[in-house]
């Protein structure tokens, strides 16, 4: 199964300043059952912003090659069909935030993970379960 991580797991897990444990548990998961873990282009942007923003080419490059060995999907047509029925049914959803549930959708994700509780409960993503961490720890971690 294809697992989407929200930019928020990214950054927990390699900051490693908090939800730690839970970050373990889950890297842990996805070797163990030999899932994939996706995201989409828009994640890559938004954690190359701070070590951008701080001359952190170091970090910058790193960060770009720990993101080709996920699968990470595009924001093509077919996630923007998927865009504009979700910001529809959703008015309040942040466009960022439908980027991504978009791109989930479109990518042929099972399982959205993130420390967003503002997207569980968005109408639209049937086919992608949205998942807190802390959800996703408290059934399966």
């Amino acid at each position: 199964m294809k697992i989407f991580w929200d930019t928020n797991l990214f950054i927990y897990l390699w900051e490693k300043r908090t939800l730690v444990r839970e970050m373990a548990a889950l890297a842990h998961f996805v070797a163990r059952e030999g899932h994939s873990v996706a995201t989409s282009t828009l994640t890559l942007g938004e954690i190359l912003v701070h070590p951008s923003r701080f001359g952190r080419e170091d970090l910058v490059q790193r960060y770009r090659e720990a993101m080709r060995e996920l699968v990470l999907l595009p924001f093509d047509d077919e996630a923007a069909v998927v865009f504009g029925g979700l910001r529809a049914r959703n008015p309040t959803l942040r466009p960022p935030d439908a980027v991504q549930l978009a791109c989930a959708v479109a990518g042929g994700c099972g399982l959205f993970l993130t420390n967003d509780t503002r997207l569980v409960g968005v109408e639209g993503v049937s086919k992608v379960k949205v998942q807190s961490l802390a959800e996703w720890v408290a059934e399966v971690g």
